[in-house]
């Protein structure tokens, strides 16, 4: 504004002023909007107080949410008393810190990608290779506690129909095999993206050295936020509830486990013994049916997950995790509603050995045909294994 003023006038420095302090004006509003949308979408996945999502009766707005993302910068304004020197050496920790991750981010899920696609250059048929299994005919299994699980077998009634050789049947076309992953061009652009990231860090690190009261303050912000997180993780994990972050999509699994899980269903519990019991080291994939109970309306700009308005999936998931992490086996999490074929989506996706469901349930699947069907008694109550060599 005083350049303003000086190489013009009165008026041009008046406007500069006041445009520079309406921007600064939309930014704070901007950064507190999106702390505490923040907050809000911590305390959904259950790493911040649950009371974060209280909303106030008059307004319908989360204001502990918004206290909070607004009481932080007033006590850092008060403690410096109004110093903006001090405030700008402050100042850059947690932006250079959030483009650091984010470029790693992106490194990793691009060099996972290029992986893949050599993988499926390299070895075309190695999905459908077909994995050993225990015996189909077993009639007494352990369950988790040590006591015998009585079964009976029956075969599916598609188990004879049709006449085409599992082992040559063909598998899904994999996304990484036309090769666009490796070409010059996507290769550029990953050492680009390699060279951005080294950048970004190096500038983060000297912003590190360079501001130390900028790496005090972010540092400080930092650990407080991951100590409440892991203080509330804690809490959940003792009361054997771990939280989960479920998976968008489906992960070709051959020779997995599906557990299928359903809303109020009593048999959860046995679903997901029995799936963890006889996993034999192989992936379990924990597929939850949610009731599709209408959540709160989103308001401007907000986005709702079905799966973190709803108590109950978060629940199941969150035992299964604390069961899971005992038997320390490669798990994935997927939330679906309950529509026609959701379960038969997942499942040809997914191609798993074994998939475990509630005996009373079982009537629900008739669009998937496995190879027979293993009833299993075990102390929850009654499960059924659909079996299926791919």
């Amino acid at each position: 504004s005083l350049l303003g003023g000086h190489w013009g006038s009165i008026a041009l420095q008046t406007e500069v002023a006041v445009s520079a302090s309406a921007l600064l004006v939309f930014a704070s509003n901007t950064a507190i909007i999106g702390a505490y949308y923040v907050f809000l979408a911590l305390a959904r996945m259950q790493f911040f107080p649950a009371f974060l999502l209280k909303r106030n009766t008059l307004r319908g707005t989360p204001h502990y949410s918004i206290l909070l993302a607004t009481a932080i910068p007033i006590i850092v304004l008060l403690l410096v008393r109004g110093n903006i020197l001090l405030l700008g050496d402050m100042y850059a920790f947690g932006l250079l810190g959030a483009f650091t991750l984010t470029c790693l981010g992106l490194d990793i899920v691009r060099h996972r990608e290029r992986k893949a696609a050599r993988t499926a250059r390299d070895h075309p048929h190695r999905a459908g290779e077909q994995l050993a299994h225990g015996s189909d005919l077993a009639t007494e299994s352990q369950t988790a506690d040590g006591t015998p699980a009585f079964t009976q077998e029956h075969p599916s009634p598609t188990e004879h129909s049709s006449t085409s050789d599992p082992l040559t049947e063909e598998t899904p076309p994999s996304p990484y095999a036309g090769g666009m992953m490796l070409n010059s061009w996507y290769t550029f652009k990953f050492s680009i993206g390699l060279l951005t990231t080294a950048l970004v860090v190096t500038a983060w690190i000297t912003n590190l050295v360079a501001k130390p009261l900028a790496t005090a303050f972010g540092g400080t912000v930092t650990i407080v936020g991951m100590g409440i997180a892991y203080f509330n993780y804690a809490r959940h994990r003792r009361e054997d509830h771990v939280p989960v972050a479920v998976t968008q999509n489906e992960e070709y699994l051959p020779g997995s486990t599906l557990a299928v899980l359903m809303p109020e269903s009593e048999l959860n519990d046995a679903v997901i013994h029995s799936a963890l019991t006889h996993a034999n080291g192989k992936p379990v994939v924990f597929l939850y049916l949610g009731s599709g109970h209408p959540g709160p309306t989103p308001r401007l700009f907000e986005f709702h997950d079905p799966y973190y308005d709803d108590e109950q999936a978060k629940k199941t998931f969150g035992r299964a995790e604390h069961l899971a992490q005992k038997s320390k086996v490669k798990r994935l999490y997927l939330y679906r509603l309950q529509e026609p074929h959701a379960i038969e989506q997942v499942w040809r996706i997914v191609h798993p050995y074994d998939s475990v469901i509630a005996a009373e349930h079982a009537s629900r699947i008739q669009d998937i045909n496995p190879d027979r069907i293993r009833f299993e008694v075990t102390p929850e109550g009654k499960v059924a294994h659909l079996l299926k060599r791919w």
